[in-house]
């Protein structure tokens, strides 16, 4: 499970943030309040393989917050266009200069994600509620 876990945190919790946050010329998104009825909207997480729990909250408002160990580690904004779920790091310095994304392939029964990274490896990413 570590695997995907990692994939899935890595990538929901903190690729988010890659890259030079400090942008001077960084364009900042703005949250798509369009997605009221999206079934992504929800509380996903899990445990990664060192025992630290993480959870992804994607509000209906366009925005998304992670934590790690009960900490939030980042917050940003998410937009959902055909089977891509991109989501885009903010902080003080501003938002990161580049999306990440991810392909979902589905939504499971369950309300769980099926997520592929850009490399294509899968993962199912956990719903809480």
């Amino acid at each position: 499970m570590k695997k995907l876990v990692v994939i899935v945190a890595a990538t929901l919790l903190s690729a988010c943030g890659s890259g030079d946050n400090g942008s001077a010329d960084a364009v900042t998104p703005t949250p798509s309040p369009a997605a009221p009825n999206s079934p992504l909207i929800g509380v996903y997480g899990g445990t990664d393989m060192d025992g630290n729990s993480w959870t992804s909250q994607i509000n209906a408002d366009g925005t998304y917050t992670d934590t790690v160990g009960g900490e939030v580690s980042e917050t940003g904004v998410w937009t959902h266009s055909g089977d891509q779920v991109c989501f885009t790091a903010q902080s003080a310095e501003g938002p990161s200069p580049a999306p990440t994304c991810l392909t979902l392939v589905n939504v499971n029964d369950d309300g769980s994600l099926l997520m592929a990274d850009p490399e294509g490896n899968e993962t199912t990413v956990p719903r809480l509620r």
